[in-house]
């Protein structure tokens, strides 16, 4: 009986010796994974992680703004074998062909259309914004999506109210090859051409496939206030009036432009207005009317016998009687600043023209007796059969005719009979 046991126990220990042995005697290898499928069995799974790590670090010095990673992922299995039949040169070419970089990117989509892949979410919200800003200041873009504008809109300025797209705009995450990745300018010319991506996986196919239909893709849609001033032009209205004489005037009323305001609403398509409605319009000043006084009294012919000082000013320089051997009629006046020659008295013109030694004349019958001469003007402004009053122009003193400077010569006749002027008229 107790050799039996003594059998038994010598079995277990020669047992478990063997099986301490035969666990001792295993190696340890690794499966290595490349997306679930197997590419190799490996004992230093550290050179393989090594030489991944290599590879996703280069990539990175290349791209330092983008999150990088591995396009496919690397697992490993750890396994115990009698005999390690590694195959290390199998695993790393395997590695070298199927491995690829990839960059988390966001999918810019326009109405579940892939437009452009860009690094980050801001990044593809700046196309957005840049494609918004071609039609709208970025100031006013910014108050819009703030909500920050005025309630009123001041007369005679203008507020962006909106700011829309036509089209429906969605991000999504995606990893894609560096190759695949665009710029903020590179999406809005997408856009602006009606180019597209059709992503068919997270794992792009070598190429993409791009389709242009040379229309954007969204069309920014901008509505304005605007409070609009329009000038009333005044109206004149013009009364005859018999206090006034023929040719005279007075304004009795200052006219005034009036002030109406409107507010406008726009709406703008890619720049160019599609629509216009009047919300608000008022008369916020109305427009004064001129008024004229027309004078239609015809002016007196007949003189009041007392005359005017008929220059503007000047000095006598010859008077009337003997000179040079011959009589001097009148007075000649000279000496002025102002050359305007005056009428003496209300008349009526009887001559206004060229007439030999005289040069440029003026007569004027005064309806009481009275006849006035003005003569050496050097030009008229009245024609014979003019009612003139007292003190009107009647030409510009000057030398035409025989005269030996600028002057003028003045005379007054009475019932046809030669007077002294300076028994009417004298300068003051």
């Amino acid at each position: 009986m107790w050799k039996k046991a003594v059998i038994t126990a010598l079995s277990v220990v020669t047992l478990g010796v063997g099986s301490v042995y035969a666990e001792n005697s295993l190696q340890t290898v690794h499966h290595v994974y490349i997306g679930g499928q197997e590419i190799g069995t490996i004992q230093n799974k550290e050179q393989i992680q090594e030489y991944v790590k290599d590879y996703v670090d280069e990539a990175e010095s290349k791209h330092k703004d983008w999150e990088i990673s591995l396009m496919e992922d690397v697992t490993y299995e750890k396994d115990k074998v009698f005999s390690a039949d590694t195959e290390d040169n199998k695993v790393m070419n395997e590695l070298k062909k199927e491995l690829s970089i990839a960059a988390e990117a966001v999918m810019l989509n326009v109405n579940g259309q892939p437009v452009a892949f860009l690094p980050n979410e801001a990044e593809a919200k700046q196309v957005v914004t840049k494609m918004k800003q071609k039609y709208v200041d970025a100031e006013d873009l910014e108050m819009v999506e703030k909500d920050s504008q005025s309630e009123e809109v001041a007369a005679g300025e203008a507020m962006v109210t909106d700011v829309r797209l036509t089209g429906v705009v969605t991000y999504e995450d995606e990893k894609i090859s560096p190759l695949y990745m665009d710029s903020v300018d590179e999406a809005m010319d997408r856009l602006e051409n009606g180019a597209s991506i059709e992503a068919k996986t997270a794992a792009l196919p070598t190429s993409p496939l791009v389709e242009s239909s040379h229309d954007p893709m969204l069309d920014v849609m901008v509505y304005e206030r605007e409070r609009q001033e329009e000038t009333i032009e005044h109206s004149v209205e013009v009364k005859n009036t018999d206090d006034l004489y023929v040719g005279e005037s007075k304004v009795t009323q200052s006219g005034k432009d009036g002030v109406k305001e409107r507010l406008v609403r726009t709406v703008t398509r890619n720049g160019e207005q599609e629509k216009e409605t009047i919300l608000e319009e008022e008369m916020v000043q109305e427009p004064v009317t001129k008024v004229i006084l027309k004078g239609t009294k015809q002016p007196p012919s007949i003189g009041t016998g007392n005359f005017v000082w008929p220059a503007v000013g000047g000095t006598i320089t010859s008077k009337q009687g003997k000179r040079w051997g011959r009589q001097h009629k009148g007075i000649d006046i000279a000496g002025v600043s102002n050359r305007t020659i005056k009428a003496a008295d209300n008349g009526k013109v009887i001559e206004a023209g060229y007439r030999n030694s005289f040069g440029n004349k003026v007569v004027i019958d005064h309806g009481n007796g009275y006849e006035t001469l003005y003569a050496h003007l050097s030009s008229i402004d009245v024609n014979v059969g003019d009612v003139v009053q007292k003190g009107e122009s009647l030409g510009v003193m000057g030398t035409t005719g025989h005269s030996t400077g600028i002057h003028l010569h003045f005379e007054v006749h009475k019932n046809g009979a030669l007077e002294n002027p300076l028994s009417h008229v004298s300068l003051k």
